[in-house]
């Protein structure tokens, strides 16, 4: 009887572990949800605190991505990081001086986030 207990206890144990999501496929797909709420922003109608809202979400995620990845996806997060902090500076250069020059590089850098921040959320996701 104790040995069956036992066996049923490991099968409990297994199957618990062999269900939980790994912390970085949780964190992808958070990253994700936001990426895509970041190119859903209408300017026009929000205005451009809401990108730099939808920004800082991103730079959080991406930190606890990064912790949770423990080095892995460096190339893929690097690169999200660049994008993020040339998307910063065309914000702050926006809200500084709202025009037709800024509006765009604000556009371009978010372009840019969108793809690396995909790009990153698919090479977490194909190991999930």
């Amino acid at each position: 009887m104790d040995s069956r207990r036992h066996a049923l206890i490991a099968a409990a144990l297994l199957t618990a572990c062999s269900s939980s999501t790994p912390a970085v496929c949780t964190d992808a797909a958070n990253l994700k949800t936001s990426i895509q709420d970041l190119k859903n922003v209408n300017v026009r109608q929000n205005g451009i605190s809401a990108v730099s809202d939808q920004l800082s979400k991103i730079q959080q995620e991406l930190s606890t991505l990064k912790t949770d990845a423990k080095g892995q996806y460096s190339t893929q997060i690097d690169d999200l990081s660049t994008a993020l902090s040339s998307l910063t500076s065309s914000v702050n250069a926006a809200k500084g001086n709202v025009n037709a020059a800024t509006l765009s590089a604000v556009a371009t850098a978010t372009r840019s986030v969108v793809s690396t921040g995909n790009n990153l959320v698919t090479a977490v996701s194909n190991t999930c």
